[in-house]
Parts: C-alpha cells; sequence; structure tokens
C-alpha cells in the first residue's frame, strides 16, 4: 500500500470512528462548541421547564445550587429530584411514564441518577464562573437601569433570562445565545459603557485575556 493510500485510510478510519467515540447516534446531537444557537437534544425524559419554573413557580436555584457559589451550576441530583416525586408520580400518562424512569433509576441504588445530554457546552479552554456573573458582577439593562429587589433597591448579578433566556416558556432546556467569544466580550464592551454613564467603575474585562483563559 503506498504511503498516500494509508494516510487516506487512517482519516477514513478515524472519521467513521470519531461519531461512535464521542456517542454521536443521529445528527441532532452533533454540538459545535457554543456556536448552536437552538440546540435542544433530545433528554432520556423531557423535563419542562416550563412546568417547574414557570407554572410551579420552583426557583432555579433549587436545582441547580451551585449557581451562586461555583463556576458551575451544575445539575441537580436524583436526590433532589425525588424530594418531591417520592410523592408526586404525575396525572398524565406521558408525566406517569416520565416519573418512572425518575423512580427507576433511584430504586437502582447505584446512585447513577439519570444521564442528561450536556446544553451549554465551552470549551476546556474557556473559564466561566457563574457565581461571578450571578451574585457579583454588576448589571445595566438596554435603558440604562441596575436590577432591583423587591423594595426597589439596586442589587448585584445578572439575572438568568439574559443568556438562557425565559425558561419558564421552554420545555426542554435549549441553547438561547451563542455564547462566543465575540458574544460575550461585546456584552462586556455594553456593560462598561452603560455603567460608565452611571458614573460607576467600568470592571467587566475586555482585554485582559486571562480573564477568561486561565
Amino acid at each position: 500500500m503506498s504511503a498516500k493510500l494509508a494516510v487516506l485510510f487512517l482519516f477514513m478510519t478515524v472519521g467513521f470512528a470519531m461519531p461512535v467515540l464521542l456517542g454521536i447516534r443521529q445528527i441532532s446531537d452533533i454540538q459545535l462548541p457554543n456556536w448552536h444557537t437552538g440546540y435542544q437534544p433530545e433528554q432520556p425524559i423531557s423535563y419542562s421547564h416550563r412546568l417547574h419554573a414557570g407554572y410551579l413557580n420552583i426557583d432555579c436555584q433549587y436545582c441547580h445550587v451551585g449557581v451562586e457559589e461555583s463556576r458551575h451550576a451544575t445539575i441537580p441530583n436524583l436526590q433532589t429530584c425525588m424530594n418531591c416525586h417520592e410523592l408526586v408520580q404525575g396525572q398524565t400518562e406521558e408525566a406517569k411514564k416520565n416519573i418512572s424512569k425518575l423512580n427507576e433509576a433511584w430504586a437502582n441504588g447505584k446512585g447513577e441518577g439519570v444521564t442528561w445530554k450536556r446544553v451549554h457546552n465551552n470549551p476546556d479552554f474557556v473559564y466561566f464562573s457563574h457565581m461571578t456573573h450571578v451574585r457579583i458582577a454588576t448589571y445595566v439593562d438596554d435603558n440604562g437601569k441596575q436590577r432591583t429587589d423587591e423594595t426597589g433597591a439596586a442589587i448585584k448579578g445578572i439575572d438568568c433570562l439574559v443568556c438562557h433566556g425565559d425558561m419558564k416558556k421552554v420545555g426542554v432546556g435549549v441553547q438561547y445565545q451563542n455564547l462566543t467569544m465575540g458574544w460575550c466580550l461585546n456584552c462586556h464592551r455594553d456593560q462598561n459603557e452603560r455603567q460608565g454613564k452611571l458614573g460607576m467603575a467600568q470592571r467587566a474585562p475586555v482585554n485582559a485575556c486571562d480573564a477568561c483563559h486561565r
């Protein structure tokens, strides 16, 4: 076999094997890192944010417990789900079918839970902290207003819906923004400009590469 044919054979082998190694079974499973606005993979359970966060008004942080304390918002463990679903078994046939999957995972005693498919996929070389954005950062909206609490006092943090959209209106999790480097930098530039107009310190990093690449 000639060298050229050997190289061609190698590339073809890797090309055919890679989707299998990555667990890609269908075209809809393919996701480019943070370019895939609208990405909504089929999940093992059709969890509805519209039902839980919207209709039932469950706070996002009840499930995503790390959002104010760490880099990662975290996916809820099975115990969190079973806090409710040991009693709540659903009213519709679809709900009962989905909850039965939780019961089955819980009953196996292995603590494996449900294997959810990741929606937002930052590259390994990107450092992003939910805690910094949700609890520490100052956000000024398009109208030049800061976030306020129920008393009208200004509060820190960026509302989840800025990056994730209004999940109270969405069923299965979906990527709302493209979350590319350009999108993040433009947001930082906008915030610095808006904060400057209010006489505030402009702290969103724009030229400090090590803020996001560590």
